[in-house]
């Protein structure tokens, strides 16, 4: 990601919304790594991440939300 020194939230990322319609609020960046700032997106503690930012959680499973397959389109059964 870029470099984002001086940002404190994603003040347009706070929702996350998913292939069947559904919205979540987002998670907001917790001290998972004993570090002040997220070491992608540059958000502070309880900041909102930015989109594509490898650290976001899925407010869904929990997982990386860039990778956990939440925000799949659904294929048919």
């Amino acid at each position: 990601m870029t470099d984002h020194e001086n940002t404190k939230t994603c003040t347009w990322n706070k929702e996350v919304e998913f292939p069947d319609g559904s919205k979540l609020p987002s998670v907001p960046y917790e001290n998972e790594c004993n570090i002040e700032r997220c070491h992608d997106c540059g958000v502070e503690l309880g900041g909102y991440h930015h989109p594509g930012c490898d650290m976001e959680r899925c407010p869904k499973c929990g997982g990386q939300l860039i990778s956990c397959g939440c925000l799949d389109e659904e294929e048919d059964e």
